[in-house]
């Protein structure tokens, strides 16, 4: 009676995820439309005198051991794996493969050992473009109990994930520190980063005055290309994190492997919440007037105890620096965000760096606009397929068409056509 009961709970567990209404469907149709490669898969085989299938065994995030084949001879050798799926075996999404989780988090998520491995999951699409995961638990939570529509939304965004970054973890090196386009790179995850923008200064950097920190993106490559001065003003930071897609696949195509996607609108949240357990204040420089006095404002009320030291808009005559520079020494800020687009701001930090008194400056770009609620940020679908700046160009399409249109197939063609990434 035990064996059969168990047997109707695990059923009526298995109804509960709506991928289990959807797996066979999908995985008979998908069998059907690659017939044709399976039959010459099949041939290919029996001519080698090869088994057809051979076994593969691979571990889910609850230590389970997953059982699936893949053809041993032909094209696309994979696709045998739709039959663990169409027999239940796996799911289509289900539990991530090939992550580890701490103890505390595989006893959370035991109540969900109904639901099978998975070929996508929640986690790993997240990952795949170098977003940080803060609970990944919470992320399987959301995919496990959604709807069958959040299910097939899951499906395409793993499968576009995957044709984007296909194999981008095969035979790559993850150093420390780089070089791309000419351009020092600092290979960081989210904590590295934050840790690095926390710490006081060392004596090596720039002319013993504040840490400076860039973030090289896709438009940082291109403006560096055609302004020397701007190259050169990159190469003097103490610190440069590597933003956005184009990096990644830049990075990608010399042999290294990014760890995440650093750039100052997800790092902000993070920089926030470390100041306020080690009580740092930030100083805001930066955008149209109102704007940085709108995102102090913001700033304080979704992170209660941050101190903001001060803000200043970033429209004031270039002999007037020294005053700001005066008011942001006066206020005693720890860190200082500038925002005032590139290259102004990476030649403004350079040129005066060494009279600021903060711990670090980081040039942030339109990081503002975000947080002041001018413009709305991505879906995080979007983002986690590295397309943001599709949002970017739908909310400005004159101010972001030559960055995006052309700026982006330019890049393209001088990593892959002119091999200037290395």
């Amino acid at each position: 009676m035990s064996k059969r009961h168990n047997l109707e709970i695990n059923r009526s567990q298995d109804k509960r995820y709506a991928g289990c209404e959807l797996n066979q469907a999908i995985s008979v149709c998908l069998l059907v439309l690659c017939l044709p490669i399976i039959l010459v898969n099949t041939l290919l085989a029996l001519i080698q005198n090869k088994s057809v299938l051979q076994p593969v065994q691979q571990k889910d995030c609850l230590k389970r051991v997953v059982e699936y084949y893949h053809f041993s001879s032909g094209v696309m050798k994979n696709i045998a794996v739709l039959e663990a799926v169409f027999s239940k075996r796996i799911s289509l999404c289900g539990m991530p493969m090939n992550i580890e989780l701490t103890r505390k988090n595989r006893a959370v998520l035991s109540c969900y050992s109904y639901i099978p491995a998975g070929l996508f999951d929640a986690i790993t699409i997240h990952e795949s473009s170098g977003l940080h995961t803060v609970n990944k638990v919470v992320l399987l939570k959301n995919q496990f109990e959604g709807t069958r529509t959040s299910y097939l939304k899951l499906l395409v965004r793993g499968v576009l994930s995957q044709l984007i970054f296909h194999g981008q973890n095969l035979h790559l090196k993850c150093p420390t520190v780089f070089y791309l386009f000419g351009l020092k790179i600092h290979n960081d995850s989210m904590a590295d980063a934050i840790n690095w923008v926390m710490t006081k200064p060392l004596e090596m950097t720039i002319k013993q005055g504040c840490k400076v920190g860039f973030f090289i993106n896709v438009n940082s490559v291109n403006l560096a290309h055609k302004n020397p001065q701007f190259k050169a003003h990159l190469s003097q930071a103490d610190h440069c994190f590597s933003d956005g897609l184009g990096m990644r696949i830049a990075a990608r195509k010399i042999g290294v492997q990014l760890k995440d996607n650093v750039n100052g609108t997800d790092m902000l949240p993070y920089l926030c919440k470390a100041a306020v357990a080690k009580g740092l204040s930030i100083y805001l420089l930066g955008g149209k007037p109102s704007i940085a006095k709108a995102t102090a404002q913001n700033l304080c009320q979704q992170y209660p105890g941050l101190r903001i030291a001060g803000s200043e808009h970033g429209y004031f005559e270039v002999n007037s620096s020294l005053k700001v520079i005066e008011k942001i020494n006066e206020s005693q800020a720890d860190i200082l965000l500038v925002a005032m687009g590139s290259p102004s701001q990476e030649k403004w930090l350079i040129q005066h760096a060494d009279l600021i008194k903060c711990r670090t400056a980081l040039a942030v770009g339109g990081l503002f606009d975000f947080y002041s609620g001018r413009i709305s940020r991505a879906p995080l679908w979007l983002r986690e397929l590295g397309m943001e700046w599709i949002w970017r160009l739908i909310q400005e399409p004159k101010a972001k068409f030559t960055r995006y249109i052309i700026g982006n197939p330019l890049f393209l063609f001088r990593t892959f056509i002119l091999n200037q990434a290395s």
